[in-house]
């Protein structure tokens, strides 16, 4: 079958169309709504065009060909049930347009999820969430487009920067009302900036529509420091050496463990071992004599031989050292040395002489210090010239003799997120202590460190290694942001400081890897919203707790409505007319579906009282923004021959539809609730200043009030406390005057009647006003007689009125009333034209009484209908009192 939904009882285009198999209790089941257990059903069903029953919902299956066409009833129960019921099932598109029940509250929402409004205090990203929607004038904080990236622009300056949302469509932004929590961005100077782009700007110039995605893993720890920290251990240079080296030429590698973290490239180290050497005695000329002296024959390619430099023999800590007398080549790194050492004043060259061995174990050592060229865990690779024999040896020593000392890595961190892969990668360093060496003066000399950045594509890989170089002479603090550029990838980044940290009270080098950063797809335009680019200068030149406190006050640019019904070109706008038009047109609906002549009447009445409608929405129905938005406005939504209309509660001067007796099928039930000791006596409203942005509150109480007990009232959408007090009023008012409920049920002619409709309604309790049937009128002395079916009671001293319902329901009168010829009739200056009496329609009702209690005066609040045939209305009494501080001021 095909199910179609109208928005009223009206011929028109339905609303949405579904398909379905089975019942109708099974589609309305499958859509979450439990139609048993509303009391009246609030929507006709018709299959091929005749009434499905109510009993048939759950028992009838539906043939493919059927076409089920579902409506709602009009007014009464659908102030809730209808709501209720339809809103489960089409949300915003459907049963939001059903008016309120009850609905003299126009601050506190009914029950059901509370109306979220956006007043947040701080930027932030909504990351799944709505887009709030600005209505009027109002503060926003914008939201996160892109997130905020802080980087160095230079060693002394850092900018944080981002690209935000203001909210859909347009905006009047002013200058001066752009700040960063009290302080306007004009007042910052050069150290802040900012720029509105209109919907679908091209951003891609903009470098704050660029999306970084900060790693949360670097930058501030736990024990307070800026960043992570780069530092050397000294523990980490010490060499364990193990049991036997393997040399060969500049290859040195360990028998076992490995050599310290902190060596690598450029690295200082001496290397001593034993080796087995050849010692004969020859004859040499020393000081001018013949003289014998030892000559050493072994492998000396890895010590510096050149003559008169020095080398030392014996173990380390015990070496004594010589001088190289004479070095003779006999092979490839092979050679014949004689030693000779000084002693005496003035001192005097003597010989080493040793005894003559065909092989003994010598150690010797010389002052060259050997340059890492390469290094890993468990070998090294040095830079030549001098090399080593192949051979794995036993008792050598490798110690550390300075240059480049290496920090340990830091954990590896990966720069994207999920699957995302960047091109472009940011690596923060911060000194925060500077980057100097304070001389005993005071004065500042230069210092350098260097750091080593790797990278790795997380998917597979060998590490790139990067280095960079620092120097400065400055105590204040410095920071580098160092770009990246690859080839695509999801890069996992590592760092680790390569120089030795300073240990002396007069070195300032502490480094810290600050942060890191990938640059993500983004967008280049919002084709639909406003939005904003900041740029702030950080660090020590704003604080830190305000860099998320930019905000704004907009105002919303809206075609507005103009006397003659058309509307304007956009223009900046509070008009609660303007944005109740938008939220229509924003779910696809245009002004045909907007009661315009009566939202024409009452934008007057708005705009000569100063009525605004100013609020931030976020998450909401569409239902409830435009009570909102109505409610600025002391009025209410309601549906009206399938047109939105909004109803305002105000001073009423002439009657609607009548209801006595006549056309009642029941008595008029009169309930009336007397105070109690625990009902509030004044009513406290919170609403937010447009002066301060801030919650304020104002108490509102009736003279004589004690103010012990007050009615909280939310108030959205009002932001002076001059129109808060008066809804405030209002609300305290109702409370004390509006204390009587009237029940009654009519026919059908009480769908005549709509929300808030001012109607007279009659009873037949005696002292109150009669009600009877017009039977004939004829022209008396310049006015008019009314025949009646029923008996008049004229009460002496009294002035009596007399009125009569038109065909068409509505009431025609009172004028004042003089007595006719007999109890049934009774003269009046009735206008012209007169009512007919016919036997083709039902004869006019007349209703009479003296002119203080001659009807009650009433407003609908509820209508009910009770099948096809009848309907069961709910009236509050209407008071004039009610409204008598609608154009006053609060006195404090």
């Amino acid at each position: 079958m095909t199910i179609k939904v109208y928005p009223s009882l009206m011929p028109g285009e339905p609303m949405e169309t579904h398909t379905w198999e089975g019942t109708l209790a099974g589609w309305l089941e499958t859509n979450g709504i439990d139609y048993t257990a509303q009391e009246t059903q609030p929507i006709s069903v018709t299959v091929n065009g005749q009434a499905l029953p109510l009993d048939q919902w759950a028992t009838q299956n539906l043939a493919p060909l059927d076409l089920v066409e579902i409506r709602p009833l009009p007014h009464g129960g659908i102030f809730k049930g209808l709501a209720n019921i339809i809103g489960g099932l089409f949300n915003a598109v459907f049963g939001w347009l059903f008016p309120r029940g009850g609905g003299d509250d126009t601050g506190t929402p009914e029950q059901g999820r509370q109306l979220g409004a956006a007043e947040g205090k701080a930027n932030r990203a909504k990351l799944g969430e709505v887009v709030p929607e600005l209505a009027g004038r109002f503060r926003r904080y914008p939201d996160y487009l892109t997130p905020p990236r802080r980087h160095f622009v230079n060693r002394r300056e850092q900018w944080l920067e981002f690209l935000a949302c203001v909210g859909p469509g347009q905006y009047q932004i002013l200058d001066d009302e752009v700040k960063v929590g009290d302080t306007p961005f004009s007042s910052l100077g050069a150290d802040g900036e900012y720029q509105i782009f209109e919907p679908g700007a091209d951003l891609s110039g903009v470098s704050m529509h660029e999306h970084w995605h900060t790693v949360a893993e670097v930058g501030g720890t736990s024990s307070g420091t800026a960043g992570l920290e780069l530092s050397t251990e000294v523990g980490n240079r010490v060499n364990a050496d193990p049991t036997s080296y393997s040399f060969s030429g500049l290859q040195v590698d360990r028998t076992s463990g490995a050599f310290p973290p902190a060596w690598g490239a450029l690295t200082l180290v001496t290397i001593e071992y034993p080796r087995s050497y050849a010692i004969t005695t020859q004859s040499e000329v020393i000081g001018g004599s013949l003289t014998s002296i030892s000559e050493f024959e072994g492998y000396f390619g890895h010590l510096d031989v050149t003559p008169s430099s020095k080398i030392a023999m014996g173990p380390r800590g015990a070496a004594v050292e010589y001088t190289i007398h004479s070095a003779v080549a006999v092979g490839a790194g092979v050679y014949k040395v004689r030693l000779t050492t000084f002693s005496g004043e003035p001192p005097t060259e003597v010989p080493v002489l040793l005894p003559p061995s065909p092989s003994q174990t010598l150690m010797f050592g010389s002052p060259v210090l050997r340059t890492i060229g390469m290094m890993a865990d468990t070998s090294m690779t040095l830079q030549g010239p001098l090399t080593f024999e192949t051979a794995t040896v036993s008792g050598a020593t490798i110690v550390f003799a300075g240059g480049r000392v290496y920090g340990e890595w830091t954990s590896e961190f990966v720069a994207c997120p999920g699957n995302e892969i960047s091109t472009a990668f940011e690596v923060d360093v911060f000194f925060p202590g500077g980057l100097a060496y304070i001389n005993e003066d005071g004065s500042l000399s230069g210092r350098s460190i260097d750091i080593e950045i790797q990278y790795r594509d997380i998917a597979g890989g060998a590490r790139t290694t990067m280095q960079r170089s620092y120097s400065d002479n400055t105590l204040d603090q410095i920071g580098v942001t160092e770009r990246i550029n690859i080839s695509a990838m999801n890069a996992a980044f590592r760092v680790r400081r390569v120089s030795a940290e300073g240990t002396e009270t007069n070195v300032r080098d502490t480094a810290h890897w600050y942060g890191l950063k990938s640059r993500l797809r983004t967008r280049t335009s919002y084709p639909n919203w406003t939005t904003m680019s900041t740029k702030l200068r950080s660090g020590g030149r704003l604080a830190a707790q305000s860099e998320n406190q930019i905000n704004i006050v907009a105002t919303r640019i809206l075609p507005t409505l103009l006397p003659d019904g058309t509307w304007s070109a956009p223009q900046p706008t509070r008009d609660i007319s303007a944005f109740l038009r938008y939220i229509d047109h924003s779910i696809g609906y245009t002004d045909a579906n907007l009661d315009m002549e009566e939202l024409q009447r009452l934008q007057a009445i708005w705009a000569s009282r100063g009525e605004t409608m100013d609020h931030v929405f976020d998450l909401t129905t569409v239902k409830e923004a435009m009570n909102v938005t109505l409610g600025a406005g002391m009025a209410e939504l309601t549906v009206s021959d399938g047109l939105i209309r909004p109803v305002r509660d105000d001073v009423r001067t002439q009657f609607e539809h009548s209801y006595s007796p006549q056309n009642m099928t029941g008595s008029l039930r009169r309930t009336f609730r007397a105070r109690r000791h625990d009902d509030p006596d004044g009513v406290e409203v919170e609403y937010t200043d447009d002066e301060t942005w801030t919650q304020q509150t104002v108490v509102c109480a009736l003279p004589g009030s004690q103010r012990l007990k007050l009615e909280k009232v939310k108030l959205q959408g009002v932001t002076d406390r001059t129109r808060a007090w008066r809804i405030g009023m209002r609300r305290a008012r109702i409370n004390r005057y509006r204390n009587w409920e009237y029940q009654f049920d009519a026919e059908m002619d009480a769908l005549n009647s709509e929300y808030l409709s001012y109607v007279p309604l009659f009873d037949g309790i005696p002292g109150y006003g009669q009600s009877a049937l017009l039977e004939r009128i004829e022209a008396v002395g310049g006015g008019a007689m009314l025949h009646v079916s029923e008996p008049l009671k004229w009460e002496a001293g009294q002035s009596h009125v007399v009125a009569y319902r038109r065909p068409d329901g509505t009431l025609a009168g009172p004028w004042p009333a003089a007595p006719g010829i007999d109890d049934y009739s009774v003269i009046a200056d009735v206008p012209q034209p007169w009512p007919v009496v016919t036997l083709k329609m039902e004869p006019p009702h007349v209703y009479f009484g003296t002119a203080e209690r001659w009807a009650f005066p009433a407003l609908i609040t509820d209508i009910k209908p009770q099948g096809m045939e009848s309907a069961s209305v709910t009236a509050t009494n209407y008071d004039v009192r009610v409204y008598a501080d609608d154009d006053n001021f609060p006195s404090d």
